[in-house]
């Protein structure tokens, strides 16, 4: 009797461990997933406004908007760079946010555009338009509009 006790907690305990695990990796997709799909909306929005302007703005507030949320999205994919999952993940929220301006194809290439960009390290949300940061942060992003041209 104690034997079965024992073995039937010994599964209980590996069932819990495997269902929380599953949760975990969830959640943590779908996090990646969210920002992907920001990053892919922010995206959209800059590719519009250069489309329309012929080049990146930054005293836009559209422009800077999108060149912060595309600064986060950065940041998180710089503490997952080594998580496969992760950029996946990110990846197809990425295709999904820019309704597919930015596409399975493409999306690799982007996210290792953007990972490369250290001008947006320093992006946040208190990023006053009229500094150089801002600027720099916009000059950079034409590496970024050139993976997706059309």
């Amino acid at each position: 009797m104690k034997r079965k006790i024992g073995l039937m907690a010994i599964v209980i305990a590996t069932f819990t461990l495997m269902v929380g695990c599953s949760l975990f990796k969830n959640a943590g997709d779908a996090g990646a997933t969210a920002a992907g799909a920001a990053c892919g909306k922010a995206m959209s929005t800059l590719y519009k406004e250069y489309k329309k302007l012929g080049k990146i703005d930054v005293t836009s507030t559209t422009t800077l908007t999108a060149v912060v949320q595309i600064a986060a999205a950065r940041n998180l994919l710089i503490d997952n760079k080594n998580n496969s999952a992760y950029l996946t993940a990110f990846g197809v929220g990425l295709v999904s946010g820019s309704n597919n301006l930015i596409n399975n194809s493409t999306a690799s290439s982007f996210i290792n555009t953007l990972l490369s960009l250290t001008s947006l390290t320093n992006v946040t949300t208190n990023t006053p338009s009229t500094s150089s940061t801002a600027n720099e942060a916009g000059k950079s992003l034409m590496p970024l509009i050139r993976t997706i041209a059309k």
